[in-house]
C-alpha cells in the first residue's frame, strides 16, 4: 500500500510538472515574435536589417483611443529585435506634468515580445508595416533611435506635436537625407478643419473631448503631419513615394503582416454625451417643476450647490488648460464663456443684496446666446450645449424665483407699514 501511494504521488507531481512544462512553453511560443525575415543574409545585405512602423488599435483607456504606433528595428544575424515607442514618464509626479503639458518624453527601446504583451492581454490589434529604405537609411534610422534623437524642444508630449505618430513620421523623414517623401496628397479627412476632424472620430467621448480642450484650435488647420493620428498613419504612407535625386520612386511600405489579432471589440457608444448630459437636462427639468410645484427648495439648493461646484471647477480647469498649459496649447475656449469661476464670485460678494434675483436673467439670456451661437464655431457642439441649457434651466428658475420672493417681500413689507400705520 505505502509503495502504492508513493508511486500515485510521483506520478501524479510528474503529470503537475508536466503540465506546468507546457503551459510555460506554450506562454512563450505565444510571447516569440517571428522575423519578418527569417532567411539567410541577401547578397546585397539588404535584408541584414529590417523596420517596420507598428500600428496598435485603440485601447479602452480615454488616453489610447486614438491607437499607438511605434518602429520595429530588427537584425536577425545578432538576434536583435527591438520596438522603440515614444512614452511618457509615469506616476503621479508625470501625471502632474501630463497636465501641464511639461511631461517628459523619449524613444524608449523595448523587445518586441515584451512590447507586444500589454496589446495581446488587452486584445488589441497590432499590424506591421515594413518601410522599404535602404540598407544604409535603416542602419541610420536604428542609430538615431539608439540615440534618442528627439530634440530638447520636442521633450515634452502634447497632442499638437509631439505624439507618437508625429514622432515615428519625423524619425523615417530624418534617415532619407539625400531623398524626399512625397505623400501624393493627404486623405480627404485632412480637407477638414481640426473641429470637423474631433467630430469625425470613432468615438464620441474622445470627440467631447476633442472639442472641449483644443479651444479655438478646433476652427483652424495644423500642418498635416501633426494631425496624423496612429490609425490614419498607414493610410497616408501607403499612398506615399520615396523619391531620388534623379526623380526614381519607390513606395514607403513595402509589406503588411498582422502581428496580433484583434479580440476585444470596443463599444464606446454604450453611453454618449449626448445620452448622459440630455439625462441630466431631464433631470434638472424634472427637479425644478418638482420646486414649483411642492416647494422642495431645499432640493433646488442641493443642486444648485452641485452644478455651482461643477461650474467652477470646469472652469478653473479650462483657464488652466487654454493659457497656462502647453498640452494643448495656448489659445481661447469658447467654453469659458458658460463655465467659469465668475458666478461664484459675484454671488459669493452680492447675493445678500436686494435685486440679486436680476443677475440670473442677465446670466440666462448670455447662456441662451451662447447656444444660439452653436453653428458659427466647430468648438460649439451638441453634448456641451445640453449642459449649456442645464445651466440656463436653473438660472430662469432662480430669476423667476427671486423675482416672486421680491415681490412677496415688497407685499408683506407695504402690509406691515399699513398695519403699523392703523395702530397708530
Amino acid at each position: 500500500m505505502i509503495v502504492a501511494n508513493t508511486a500515485l504521488k510521483i506520478w501524479i507531481a510528474t503529470l503537475v510538472t508536466g503540465l506546468v512544462l507546457a503551459t510555460s512553453a506554450t506562454v512563450q511560443a505565444q510571447d516569440k515574435v517571428p522575423w519578418t525575415h527569417p532567411g539567410p543574409l541577401l547578397p546585397d545585405s539588404s535584408n541584414f536589417v529590417t523596420a517596420s512602423l507598428l500600428i496598435a488599435s485603440p485601447g479602452e483607456a480615454i488616453y489610447s483611443q486614438l491607437g499607438h504606433a511605434a518602429l520595429r528595428m530588427e537584425c536577425p544575424v545578432h538576434n536583435l529585435d527591438f520596438c522603440f515607442s515614444f512614452e511618457e514618464e509615469a506616476g503621479m509626479g508625470g501625471i502632474m506634468k501630463f497636465f501641464v503639458g511639461r511631461t517628459d518624453a523619449h524613444m524608449m527601446a523595448v523587445p518586441t515580445a515584451e512590447f507586444l504583451k500589454g496589446f495581446r492581454h488587452d486584445g488589441r490589434q497590432v499590424t506591421q508595416y515594413e518601410l522599404n529604405l535602404t540598407l544604409h537609411e535603416k542602419q541610420e534610422l536604428w542609430r538615431l533611435l539608439d540615440n534618442d534623437y528627439v530634440d530638447e524642444d520636442m521633450r515634452h508630449f502634447n497632442f499638437l506635436q509631439n505624439n507618437c505618430s508625429s514622432v515615428s513620421l519625423m524619425a523615417i523623414e530624418n534617415v532619407v537625407v539625400d531623398e524626399t517623401i512625397d505623400f501624393n496628397g493627404w486623405p480627404e479627412q485632412f480637407k477638414l478643419n481640426n473641429g470637423a476632424i474631433f467630430k469625425s472620430v470613432s468615438t464620441s467621448w474622445l470627440e467631447f473631448l476633442g472639442v472641449t480642450f483644443f479651444g479655438t484650435e478646433s476652427d483652424i488647420y495644423w500642418k498635416q503631419e501633426q494631425r496624423v493620428a496612429p490609425g490614419l498613419l498607414p493610410q497616408v504612407l501607403k499612398k506615399a513615394e520615396i523619391v531620388d535625386a534623379e526623380g526614381n520612386r519607390r513606395p514607403v511600405t513595402t509589406g503588411e503582416k498582422e502581428l496580433l489579432p484583434l479580440k476585444n471589440k470596443l463599444n464606446f457608444e454604450a453611453v454618449t454625451p449626448t445620452w448622459v448630459f440630455g439625462m441630466m437636462l431631464l433631470v434638472v427639468v424634472l427637479i425644478t417643476l418638482a420646486q414649483l410645484k411642492w416647494k422642495l427648495q431645499w432640493l433646488g439648493r442641493v443642486l444648485d450647490v452641485l452644478l455651482m461646484a461643477l461650474v467652477t471647477a470646469a472652469g478653473l480647469f479650462l483657464i488652466y488648460t487654454s493659457f497656462v498649459s502647453g498640452l494643448f496649447g495656448k489659445h481661447w475656449n469658447w467654453y469659458l464663456i458658460p463655465f467659469n469661476p465668475l458666478p461664484l464670485i459675484i454671488w459669493l460678494i452680492w447675493h445678500k443684496r436686494k435685486g440679486f434675483y436680476k443677475v440670473y436673467l442677465l446670466y440666462t439670456a448670455v447662456l441662451a446666446l451662447f447656444i444660439i451661437a452653436t453653428p458659427l464655431s466647430e468648438q460649439l457642439d451638441l453634448p456641451h450645449q445640453l449642459i449649456t441649457a442645464t445651466l440656463a434651466v436653473r438660472c430662469c428658475y432662480n430669476y423667476y424665483d427671486g423675482k416672486r420672493n421680491a415681490a412677496a417681500a415688497t407685499i408683506t413689507t407695504k402690509t406691515n407699514k399699513k398695519h403699523n400705520k392703523n395702530k397708530k
